[in-house]
């Protein structure tokens, strides 16, 4: 899916912003007691904020939580998931390692006492209360693509996708962009979200993609989209929302150039049929703003832009990426300085506007943190950017910043900002347990950096902003 040596030394150039439309604003949570601590005065209220964005008919849920009969059916298995915090889903939370100073936009954790509410109501039998006291159906709700697109780009033709190895795909496709071209908002729709793991859609200003299809409609790209100059235009992991720029930033695709959809497919016990797509919205206008990104981390060794660090396990030979078989609470972490320039251009101050973390099946936690080699007035000489506790491979995402584009968190010359992934490979980890009885394992193997569903990662986003120029 992605190439770990390439992206050890960061790429730059994937939008900002992430608008998740799924379930989710706050509810005051008050405490419920007696006559109030009901499905029709406590309960609906919150269900219908949290939940019914994606548990209702047409949700990506697996079943609705609609009706009273919904709710109370699944309510047991629903206190469970909230207590540990899996539902709604959202990894990033505070802990004694990580405290993030700027809030989140959309933010879709459960209050303290949201969470006591809930779990008290099903302790109380979960009463339905005075029918009269419901509050009206939800009949809104939050697009499920991308809003306002102006094109949607589709694979060539339909790919078929056989069991056995995964198959790490690229295929070239013209959006017919005549002229520079400013990208507002972006999507990816999985045409089977069976066995798509993963899309990366690069920009290949060469048109070099084609020639390497050679008229099959697609070829392996293990590592990457193998053409001259590529640019990252998305990351798609399940689980992500659509990227939504703003009306100040975009991203830009130079003229006459193709993309490139690169599909990491993981096959299914039977042969099935995909054909991904990705969404765009394009401006009418040259932004103020300037969307770029760094995908950083993956690293392999001491030495390089991107260095690993040591870390527990390592060989006498010095760091090493090596998750032992049955290793619970395994740490690897990487630290990148963002050099002073790229070629023969000055890097300004970067604005972190939105901010992810990506690894595979063993991975439990991330945490990104940013050391400033010269603090300004007003911002932290250490600052953790983001901690994902409760990270769920099946629910990535970026998280935007709740902040004015002048009031963001900061990246620049000189700064080192440190990746810190935590792994459990064992039985105790659910996705270790689905890998294993997938590839028919007895046990949990020893797990290296690498691309495949069996590999791992430790891959930050920083999703950063800077001023438009002449020569954008």
């Amino acid at each position: 899916m992605l190439n770990v040596r390439a992206f050890a030394a960061s790429v730059f150039a994937l939008a900002i912003g992430s608008t998740f439309q799924a379930a989710c604003s706050s509810s005051s949570g008050a405490e419920q007691d007696g006559e109030t601590l009901t499905f029709a005065q406590a309960i609906e209220p919150l269900v219908q904020e949290k939940c019914q964005s994606c548990h209702r008919a047409g949700g990506i849920a697996p079943f609705p939580l609609v009706t009273y009969e919904d709710v109370k059916g699944m309510g047991e298995v629903a206190k469970e998931k909230v207590q540990r915090r899996e539902m709604p889903p959202w990894g990033a939370f505070d802990d004694p390692s990580c405290k993030v100073d700027h809030a989140f936009r959309d933010d879709l954790r459960l209050t303290d006492k949201q969470v006591d509410t809930f779990v008290r109501w099903v302790e109380k039998g979960m009463p339905l209360g005075d029918p009269a006291k419901r509050p009206p159906a939800r009949t809104t709700f939050g697009a499920s693509g991308l809003t306002d697109k102006t094109g949607t780009y589709q694979l060539p033709a339909p790919y078929s996708v056989v069991p056995g190895k995964d198959d790490i795909r690229c295929f070239p496709i013209d959006p017919g962009f005549a002229e520079d071209t400013w990208i507002g908002g972006s999507n990816v729709v999985p045409g089977d979200p069976r066995v798509v793991h993963h899309v990366i859609v690069y920009v290949d200003p060469k048109r070099q993609g084609v020639a390497k299809a050679a008229g099959a409609g697609s070829y392996p790209c293990f590592g990457g989209p193998d053409v001259e100059e590529p640019s990252l235009l998305l990351a798609w992991a399940p689980g992500v929302p659509p990227m939504v720029y703003g009306e100040e930033t975009g991203l830009k695709i130079p003229k006459g150039s193709h993309l490139v959809m690169q599909v990491h497919y993981h096959p299914s016990h039977e042969a099935v049929t995909d054909q991904t797509s990705v969404e765009l919205k394009t401006l009418s206008y040259k932004p103020g703003y300037v969307a770029q990104v760094i995908l950083a981390g993956n690293a392999e060794t001491a030495d390089g832009f991107i260095k690993l660090l040591p870390g527990p396990n390592d060989p006498p030979s010095g760091p090493a990426f090596v998750i032992p078989s049955n290793a619970k609470g395994h740490t690897e972490s990487m630290e990148l300085e963002i050099p002073e320039k790229a070629g023969d251009v000055t890097i300004p101050e970067l604005g972190v506007y939105a901010i992810g973390a990506h690894m595979h099946w063993a991975g439990v936690d991330m945490k990104i943190e940013v050391e400033r080699k010269t603090a300004a007035e007003g911002k932290p000489a250490k600052e953790c950017l983001l901690g994902t506790p409760k990270y769920d491979f099946n629910w990535q995402r970026t998280y935007a910043y709740d902040a004015p584009l002048d009031k963001l968190p900061t990246v620049g010359p000189g700064d080192k900002v440190r990746f810190t992934c935590t792994y459990d490979n064992t039985t105790d980890n659910r996705h270790v347990q689905r890998a294993m009885s997938e590839m028919r394992m007895s046990s949990p193997p020893e797990i290296k950096l690498g691309e495949t569903t069996l590999d791992e990662m430790c891959l930050g986003v920083l999703i950063t902003v800077r001023r438009a120029s002449l020569l954008d």
